[in-house]
């Protein structure tokens, strides 16, 4: 299942959107500082991403719904899992609107002449492989990931899978930084490194490069 991940990730290719409208609010947005490594003094420091529940999206998180609305359409037409006999709906409200059961997580840097979004998105239909995890309090899958550049008037995007954390709710009572995903950036290979950890254990099948600019790989310069 490893290899579904970097297998993905070696064969991105630049995707064209209908439209550049949705994602106006996106690029006018600015990057919390801890988000920011253009103006930090550190920044291939690792850091936190920010996460955004998607089912009802308001505020920032319609930005980066728009991102995703072709996938969220999708996992929308599919239809809810059955329930077992006494079981009830969770969270207990009809989805006859919103997208069920639908998060993401997002780390972005603001350059001075362009915004990079890096986003992976979960909902029960999207993700494709789920890896063993070493507590109950987090699910591994592996999902849909999108890095999205703004420039000017002009963005692109490019697709590949990557890691999310689904955390359960079960397993020991954890403090705040024992399962998190975490984002640094390498200004010399000018790519972003993801890294997980659960229970404060690596996530080493996880840890991933996302190249800005990949078709410039082998490039002679």
């Amino acid at each position: 299942m490893r290899s579904s991940i970097f297998a993905l990730g070696a064969a991105l290719a630049v995707a064209a959107i209908p439209s550049a409208q949705p994602f106006a609010q996106l690029a006018t947005m600015t990057p919390a500082p801890s988000q920011n490594p253009q103006f930090t003094s550190d920044p291939e420091a690792w850091r936190p991403v920010a996460h955004y529940d998607l089912a009802l999206p308001t505020g920032e998180a319609e930005a980066y719904a728009s991102i995703w609305q072709d996938r969220l359409d999708e996992s929308n037409r599919e239809p809810s899992p059955a329930l077992l006999p006494g079981q009830k709906p969770n969270p207990p409200m009809s989805y006859a609107v919103g997208n069920r059961g639908a998060s993401e997580w997002n780390f972005s840097i603001n350059f001075q002449s362009k915004l990079v979004v890096l986003t992976v998105l979960h909902t029960p239909h999207v993700c494709t492989d789920e890896f063993p995890s070493p507590s109950l309090a987090a699910k591994i899958k592996v999902c849909p990931m999108r890095l999205v550049t703004f420039e000017g008037d002009h963005y692109s995007i490019i697709d590949g899978a990557a890691c999310f954390l689904l955390k359960t709710g079960e397993g020991p009572i954890e403090d705040s930084t024992a399962t998190t995903t975490l984002v640094s950036y390498d200004v010399k290979v000018r790519a972003f490194k993801i890294r997980y950890t659960i229970s404060h254990t690596d996530i080493a099948q996880c840890a991933q490069t996302v190249l800005l600019h990949p078709a410039d790989v082998g490039v002679a310069k």
